[in-house]
């Protein structure tokens, strides 16, 4: 029987976003690793526990990497994001300017903000992009599971959507 890593950090992933979701938040999770495959750190949306919207997954996963960040950063380590969603153009940002080397998402998002891949498809940070390993959507049965977390934000009273409509 063979370990499948990938799945095994998509799960924490999974996992943070759940608990995103039942803090009333985008359900939405991250955590990093290093090249020998260490826990580095995690990250889950909060915008709304903590009225910050910049508290994404991915920038929060970056965040709580600290100073591993910068040391990987100096000593040309190889980190991996694995993430439940594509990232958004701000957490694009972040993945390239922490250098991390590996990018592994649950679910496209190409009807939302997902932005990795648009931004890359613009061609404007080539060196960057070219440096980085992209796996999209490697588990059917892991996907299942965040449109379904998809599916009950939709209805969560914190979900814009749902608060504009309560101003009407």
């Amino acid at each position: 029987m063979s370990f499948d890593i990938d799945r095994y950090f998509l799960t924490l992933a999974l996992d943070e976003a759940e608990q995103a979701l039942s803090e009333n938040t985008y359900p939405i999770g991250a955590v990093i690793v290093d090249e020998n495959y260490k826990l580095v750190s995690t990250g889950r949306n909060q915008v709304h526990p903590h009225h910050d919207a910049t508290a994404h997954a991915e920038i929060n996963a970056i965040r709580n990497a600290g100073q591993a960040i910068l040391n990987a950063k100096v000593n040309r380590e190889k980190f991996t994001i694995f993430t439940s969603l594509e990232p958004c153009p701000m957490c694009t940002g972040g993945i390239l300017f922490a250098n991390i080397k590996k990018v592994v998402w649950i679910l496209n998002d190409d009807l939302g903000f997902g932005g990795y891949k648009k931004i890359k498809g613009a061609n404007v940070f080539d060196n960057r992009f070219n440096e980085i390993e992209v796996i999209e959507e490697p588990y059917k049965d892991l996907k299942i599971r965040q449109q379904e977390l998809m599916s009950k934000w939709e209805v969560n009273p914190n979900n814009i959507v749902n608060l504009r409509d309560a101003l009407m």
